[in-house]
């Protein structure tokens, strides 16, 4: 961007201006008062700044310098009207943009028509523009890409009325909840539209793989020995319940006969690379258990009902180095549809019922034939839980077989202990916790309820929140690029606000 010479003495007089201003300023200032000093060269800051923007803003072809005809974006002929006025929300504050408009000629076929006073040459019909708000990337909005990244950043961590108010504070730009939700909707549809293509590009490159297989295995070797082989990757998966706005979403004959909004889950997923741990294992005492490598831990949330989850959360693994990596495991709390992606997505990966989930398990048995706090039934829990944290998950179910009938619960047609049964016995292999632990593997998904916490309940689940389904669906990638440190790279090459 070249700036003349006129343009230059221009701008050094006005910031030569506002620093007099300060200096002035500054000299009442009390010695020692470091909040009064520290506000006025703020301001001073900031004023230079909007000075400098509007400068370079309106220093373009304008006025008599402006061309007095163009082909506009409809590809009409176009006339200078004028000159229009624009304020702009920036990061600095409201900058006036003031920048030529014109407005289309008839065609020459189009029928004579009462000539303009402007023109006699030709009429203009109702159709007109600012071609510098294409150019500096503002057409149709008045907030720039600046304060769009901004305030979308603060959004996906805090409310919209805790971001309006924050932003508000630190800078000399008013914003309300309102007008934060419509800055950051479209970033985070942008952003979702993102992981949709990703996964989709990689099934479209798997499909070509199993064309040219040949082809597609050399270049996949060649490009994973130049990078680090990884030992272990985790992949931990856990859902969460989201509060919905009544009538948002389809509902159920139960959900419409009683009032109140609805709840519909959100699956959550986190990859991370291992890393030798701090902890020896209690199994393995000469082992150490894994925990996260640093700057590894990658997030993936997304509603259920958009049936996308499982090959969002495989894209992110890819592109935390899957195919490069020697074990991946993946834990989960024992639902039949975590087991049934891993088969489809994870073939080979080593499962892992969350250790903890497993005991709540044996203690619901406890609590359902022996009631709640009774002696009995906390000394069988304990034996039930020593039998599982060794693995011994055959003498487990015999015991739990061996307990006194009771019956279901109501509107269910097997009673708790007759469930656990079926639950251990379908898992029996994901839980040989002493194996595990031997290698050392953690074997408590405490990462994917952290996640669930971290993605979705800090954020989407506070007192009174309710979400429609569009809604939910722009914070979600949104929270999660910023946990994932990737929102910075998204707004790299992006001049421009999005709508």
């Amino acid at each position: 961007m070249e700036t003349n010479e006129a343009v230059k003495r221009a701008l050094w007089r006005e910031t030569e201006a506002e620093l007099v201003k300060l200096v002035e300023r500054i000299e009442d200032v009390a010695e020692g008062d470091l909040k009064e000093l520290e506000q006025h060269v703020m301001e001073t800051i900031f004023a230079i700044g909007r000075g400098l923007m509007e400068s370079i803003l309106n220093r373009g072809e304008q006025g008599e310098g402006a061309a007095r005809r163009r082909e506009g974006s409809c590809g009409h002929h176009q006339r200078l009207v004028g000159e229009r006025p624009k304020d702009l929300l920036t990061l600095l504050g409201k900058v006036k943009f003031r920048r030529p408009y014109y407005q289309c000629l008839l065609e020459e076929s189009t029928p004579p028509q009462p000539q303009a006073e402007e023109d006699p040459e030709a009429v203009s019909c109702s159709h007109g523009e600012a071609p510098a708000d294409a150019l500096w990337g503002v057409q149709e909005r008045r907030t720039t890409a600046g304060v769009q990244a901004a305030v979308s950043y603060v959004c996906a961590s805090l409310t919209l009325e805790e971001a309006a108010e924050t932003f508000t504070r630190v800078l000399p730009l008013g914003r309300s909840a309102r007008q934060a939700l419509s800055l950051m909707h479209p970033v985070g549809k942008v952003l979702a539209t993102q992981e949709e293509q990703a996964a989709s590009a990689l099934w479209q490159k798997a499909a070509q793989a199993k064309t040219q297989p040949e082809q597609a295995g050399a270049v996949g070797q060649e490009a994973e020995d130049q990078q680090q082989v990884i030992t272990r990757m985790y992949i931990e998966l856990d859902g969460v319940l989201a509060r919905m706005r009544r009538g948002s979403v389809a509902m159920e004959e139960k959900e419409q006969q009683r009032p109140g909004d609805v709840y519909r889950e959100v699956k959550v997923g986190v990859v991370f690379q291992a890393s030798r741990g701090r902890e020896r294992s209690g199994l393995a005492p000469d082992v150490w258990v894994d925990e996260p490598a640093d700057g590894t831990l990658r997030y993936v949330a997304q509603r259920t009902a958009l049936g996308n989850f499982a090959r969002v959360l495989y894209t992110l693994a890819v592109q935390q180095g899957l195919q490069r990596t020697k074990q991946v495991v993946v834990l989960g709390d024992g639902a039949l549809w975590i087991w049934r992606l891993v088969e489809e997505h994870f073939p080979g990966a080593v499962q892992i019922v969350d250790l903890w989930h497993a005991q709540e398990h044996v203690w619901e048995v406890a609590q359902a034939v022996y009631g709640r706090s009774t002696p009995e039934g906390i000394a069988w829990a304990k034996q039930g839980c020593s039998w599982l944290v060794h693995g011994q998950i055959e003498a487990l179910v015999t015991s739990i077989e061996a307990l006194p009938p009771i019956a279901p619960p109501p509107g269910q047609s097997r009673s708790v202990p007759e469930q656990a049964v079926g639950y251990f016995t379908t898992n029996t292999e994901r839980m040989r916790y002493p194996h595990f632990r031997a290698q050392g593997m953690h074997v408590g998904s405490g990462m994917a309820e952290a996640a669930c916490k971290t993605v979705v309940s800090t954020r989407a689940k506070r007192a009174g929140m309710r979400w429609t389904p569009e809604g939910l669906d722009a914070l979600l990638p949104l929270r999660t690029a910023v946990l994932n440190r990737t929102y910075d790279a998204f707004w790299k090459n992006r001049s421009a606000a999005l709508f």
